[in-house]
């Protein structure tokens, strides 16, 4: 199944690499060169997936990650920022932001790759996701649940046996 990524990037250049990194994958890339194009992008794709740069012209990709997890339709899509070696990532914006990761430009197209399905499987592996592909808003307490202990065999019965594993 084709998984939707919206890329916002101002940068010709940035968005030829991001259409060239997804090609001939089960991603499906929708560029968009603003902020507000890429938020309205998403509103109308539904993506599983938004790469914001962080510096651009109009809005920072900060500033989409606000709007996108602050929209109660798009909240659960994950963000990952894209960052420049000249801007690092800034982890107390992007944590207030609500950003799921990072990636450094340029990337290499197999770390890209994997990061996005990483994060991806991550969102996917936490059980929150909706019908509609996105991700509902998981209790800020929520862990997981420790696995039950197995019960004690009654006298005289056998040992329960450990169910096979689905590998």
């Amino acid at each position: 199944m084709t998984k939707t990524i919206v890329v916002a990037d101002d940068s010709v250049t940035m968005q030829k690499v991001a259409e060239i990194t997804f090609y001939a994958t089960e991603f499906q890339y929708v560029g968009a060169r603003s902020a507000d194009e890429a938020l309205d992008l998403a509103r109308k794709q539904n993506p599983a997936l938004v790469l914001a740069d962080a510096v651009m012209s109009d809005k920072s990709g900060y500033e989409l990650c606000e709007a996108i997890k602050g929209d109660s339709a798009l909240a659960g899509v994950p963000v990952m920022m894209m960052c420049g070696n000249s801007q690092p990532y800034d982890p107390t914006r992007g944590g207030k932001a609500g950003a799921d990761g990072h990636v450094t430009k340029p990337w290499d197209t197999q770390v890209m790759l994997d990061k996005v399905r990483e994060l991806l499987e991550r969102v996917a592996s936490e059980g929150v996701a909706d019908a509609g592909g996105g991700k509902a808003e998981a209790p800020a307490a929520a862990k997981p649940a420790a696995p039950a202990a197995p019960k004690p065999a009654a006298p005289g019965a056998p040992a329960e046996k450990s169910a096979p594993s689905a590998a």
